[in-house]
């Protein structure tokens, strides 16, 4: 993989921590221009800002207002189909029923690729407000990429940091709370894992110093292994040869004509966009495209809708796993291991 690859995949990465109303937060509060689409010499569509450039801040960010990066409530039957480069096969996100748990109504989420079907039960409200904190660290990214980079990435402690924090733990305990059971297909029969007291037993163990501790040793430690730090090195190196920008933007997917933000990423070796909509389903990627050393990659929505979505796993599971069952099972294994290993000392 290329150092412009990496660069790419990460800042992408870090662009998709989460949707939400952060459109102000973007352009720091100030009122932005209004994005164009116009087609280029290939025919290919590019972003291009009406106004001039002046109200980008130093990092080419063009303030961008009254965008919401919120997709419709979810509700059965929609459905998005995704594609890369010129593969045949496509990646479907959709949602295919749902189900009262603990009370709330929840959504069961489907996922589906070429020999492989699964499903996700979501509480759509519990989803929502777990993506607040990372609807949050997307404003902060968004306003200015490289000073964020530099903060919080420029070594291993700080991405450990970053990583296992108490907010971050906190953010990613409310994710796994909105996640009720998972369904999938094995041997020809249909399968459950039913998640719950995993939240709880997972908060106790997070909320202890010594797991924090731990977490972010074991991170440093791996990262360092992987030669991690000269990857960093790399990427520090080249900030300043980064230029980002934003801009308001309408598309066309799948024959529809939907409004969007695009994200830039240009670099002397070459260039990423991204492109996110509130008016899709689900998930409001659109397009994503990296180009480099002559070569073009990209993952676009092949289709979508609101209606008409097929549930390839029908029926009651034919067994239902208790999840914490195996990590009560775990986490005696791993004391017996511990006391074994005092008293040798």
């Amino acid at each position: 993989m290329s150092r412009l690859f990496f660069i790419v995949a990460m800042i992408i990465g870090l662009a998709f921590f989460g949707c939400g109303e952060q459109a102000d937060e973007a352009g720091n509060g100030d009122d932005g221009d209004t994005g164009e689409v116009v087609e280029d010499s290939n025919g290919d569509d590019s972003s291009e800002a009406v106004d001039d450039e002046d109200d980008a801040d130093d990092q080419g960010i063009i303030a961008v207002s009254g965008f919401d990066f919120d997709t419709p409530d979810m509700a059965v039957g929609q459905w998005i189909e995704y594609g890369a480069d010129d593969m045949h096969e496509t990646l479907t996100i959709s949602v295919v029923g749902s189900e009262t748990n603990q009370g709330i109504e929840c959504y069961w989420v489907q996922i589906s690729v070429t020999d492989f079907v699964g499903q996700i039960l979501i509480d759509p409200e519990g989803m929502e407000n777990a993506m607040e904190g990372y609807e949050e660290q997307f404003g902060t990214f968004a306003a200015d990429p490289a000073a964020y980079i530099r903060e919080n990435m420029s070594d291993a402690g700080g991405m450990a940091d970053m990583f296992g924090n108490e907010e971050n733990m906190d953010m990613a305990l409310e994710f796994i709370k909105a996640i009720r059971m998972v369904k999938f297909e094995q041997q020809g029969m249909i399968m459950a894992i039913d998640l719950v007291g995993v939240p709880e037993f997972l908060e106790e163990m997070m909320d202890d110093p010594a797991f924090r501790e731990q977490f972010e040793q074991g991170f440093a430690q791996g990262f360092n292994a992987e030669g991690g730090p000269e990857g960093l090195n790399d990427i520090m190196a080249e900030l300043d040869n980064l230029q980002f920008g934003m801009t308001e933007t309408s598309v066309d997917v799948a024959g529809n004509r939907v409004q969007g933000i695009e994200f830039t990423i240009v670099h002397p070796e070459g260039e990423a966009e991204a492109i996110i909509s509130s008016e899709l389903p689900l998930v409001p990627l659109a397009y994503a495209r990296v180009s480099a050393e002559g070569e073009t990659h990209f993952v676009e929505v092949r289709g979508y809708g609101f209606s008409g979505a097929e549930n390839l796993l029908p029926g009651e599971p034919a067994q239902t796993i208790q999840a914490m069952m195996f990590l009560q099972g775990m986490q005696s294994q791993m004391g017996a291991m511990g006391d074994q290993g005092r008293g040798m000392n």
